[in-house]
């Protein structure tokens, strides 16, 4: 089966005609629309492992966020999610209805994909944070799980968890923002993934933002309630202390940091120490997996300032360590690394962004067995500068086949030529010693074999993703231009649009092939800024 095939099954022309009307599942008083389009294709059959197959046909379905616009549907919007498949043959729309109270825009601010009933069959979760709590009318936040199937996601069997859902714990208040993060991974070794959901603006006691985190495990039906976990700083065994505005929560990732069968729960507190040291700010928490969940026993963190001395290079500072995370093995030891992003680190330059690669150990993290990567490290693409953004969005997966995990690194604010804020992407490969800039590679629109033009605003990598896109050998990459402005668009409503990368021994590969907002128009809505997020085992955090 050859990529072009794949992709072709996975295109889309505009504007589409829906084979059905939009449709309205109601949850515990609260809405979610669904509009449906039928689509040609020919089934795949894709071997190896696979991070959001919708259809279970062991190629990656592609599931990514954009802004609703000039749309007829029965309810206003507060976000739309396409899902476009591999082999199922449709799209789907998933658009969230806004609360006659009001509410706002963060329907899909935050995706995750993972098998939550151990059916081989991935689910797709939707987080909306500024949902509004129907009992209470809180914009506190909510989240939308889908299951998925042979014939794709399962609209009707979607359920819905916010904190005021029987078994959630704590209480619905305003601007908790509970799912505005999300990972997904099997934290207590039972063979169905569990979700850890952040609620960066939850109020611990009076401490307003300190954050919080809900665990859902999975099951024979798919996610629970029954046995979920909350987890706060003000708690036994959690690092730190709640205090006001950490934003406990804001990022999180699911992967094995050890070498046991527990997936284990990284946890982003980029606002931790904010305004308290000139050495820098921010708190990554690693948390273990056990059979009974999230382990309050072994518990390690690392703040900014913390990893100051293992940095390496002079006025280079993270600040607001842990906005975007991720796990991958990098040296292949079995031992998963924690990838955590500070986008807003000082190289010197503000802004300039850096990633922090915690070695994988038994004991947890440590401020002394991290390598810090920018773009002034040997070997890495482009020179630091104002405003790019190193870190803001991250992906973690073996694209070269070596069986070392590779980190993909989006820099959307990052100028190329005089053109600010057009966008690159860096490819950081894996290797025996660990994350290396030997061999990186760097991308943006202007490169001779990835479509369009790098322009103004376009924020090329304000979303990864590393997937199976064709079935077969290493894994390849998704990268989006959430700014990009493609012919038709309003100026200053951009479609957003979305390029492949497929992965080989020498690293990724553009496959001249791209997707817009505008190819995925219909009669009933069409996506701007698509690829504000793409899914995967993790979603949220990042500012882009």
């Amino acid at each position: 089966m050859s990529l072009v095939a794949v992709l072709a099954g996975l295109a889309v022309g505009a504007p589409a005609q829906a084979s059905d009307d939009v449709r309205v599942i109601t949850r515990e008083g609260v809405v979610l629309q669904h509009h449906r389009v039928a689509k040609a294709t020919t089934p795949m059959r894709g071997t190896g492992g696979t991070r959001s197959d919708f259809d279970g046909d062991g190629v990656d379905d592609i599931a990514a966020t954009g802004d609703p616009f000039n749309y007829n549907l029965p309810y206003a919007a507060t976000g739309v999610v396409v899902v476009r498949y591999s082999s199922a043959p449709q799209v789907d729309y998933l658009m969230g209805a806004m609360s006659p109270v009001g509410g706002g825009g963060g329907f899909g601010w935050a995706l995750a994909a993972g098998d939550f009933n151990g059916d081989r069959y991935d689910d797709l979760v939707i987080g909306d944070m500024d949902e509004v709590d129907p009992g209470n009318k809180t914009d506190a936040g909510g989240v939308w799980v889908i299951p998925g199937s042979g014939a794709g996601l399962v609209v009707d069997a979607a359920k819905h968890f916010n904190q005021s859902s029987p078994g959630v714990p704590g209480a619905a208040e305003n601007q908790d923002r509970f799912g505005a993060a999300l990972a997904a991974g099997d934290i207590n070794g039972d063979a169905r993934e569990d979700l850890a959901i952040g609620a960066y603006g939850e109020a611990i006691g009076a401490k307003t933002g300190a954050g919080a985190v809900t665990v859902l495990f999975g099951g024979p039906t798919g996610l629970t309630a029954t046995g979920a976990q909350y987890l706060q700083q003000d708690q036994a065994g959690v690092p730190g202390a709640a205090e006001r505005d950490d934003h406990f929560g804001f990022s999180l990732a699911i992967g094995k940091v050890n070498n046991n069968r527990y997936n284990d729960l990284v946890i982003g507190a980029p606002l931790e120490n904010d305004g308290a040291s000139w050495d820098g700010s921010g708190m990554v928490t690693l948390m273990w997996g056990s059979p009974s969940g999230v382990s309050s026993t072994g518990a390690t963190a690392v703040t900014g300032a913390g990893i100051l001395g293992s940095i390496g290079q002079t006025g280079t500072i993270a600040w607001y360590l842990g906005e975007t995370l991720a796990i991958g093995d990098v040296n292949g030891d079995g031992l998963g690394e924690v990838v955590a992003g500070a986008p807003s680190a000082q190289t010197p330059h503000i802004y300039g962004g850096l990633i922090a690669v915690f070695t994988g150990r038994t004991a947890g993290l440590s401020g002394g067995s991290v390598r810090v990567v920018t773009q002034r490290t040997a070997g890495v693409p482009g020179e630091p500068e104002g405003d790019d953004r190193f870190g803001a969005s991250l992906a973690t997966g073996d694209v070269t086949g070596d069986g070392k995990a590779d980190v993909l690194v989006g820099s959307p604010g990052e100028a190329v030529g005089p053109t600010a804020e057009a966008g690159v992407v860096t490819l950081l490969k894996g290797s025996a010693s660990g994350i290396t800039g030997s061999g990186a590679q760097a991308f943006d629109q202007n490169h001779p074999n990835v479509p369009g033009t790098s322009e103004r605003g376009d924020k090329f990598g304000a979303s990864v993703a590393v997937l199976n896109l064709n079935g077969t050998g290493p894994l390849d990459a998704v990268v989006t231009a959430n700014g990009e402005e493609v012919a038709g668009d309003l100026v200053g409503y951009p479609s957003g649009s979305m390029v492949p990368l497929h992965g080989s021994t020498g690293g990724l590969v553009p496959q001249f092939v791209s997707w817009s907002g505008a190819s995925l128009r219909t009669d009933r809505i069409w996506p701007m800024r698509y690829g504000t997020r793409v899914a995967g085992p993790q979603g949220g955090g990042g500012m882009y």
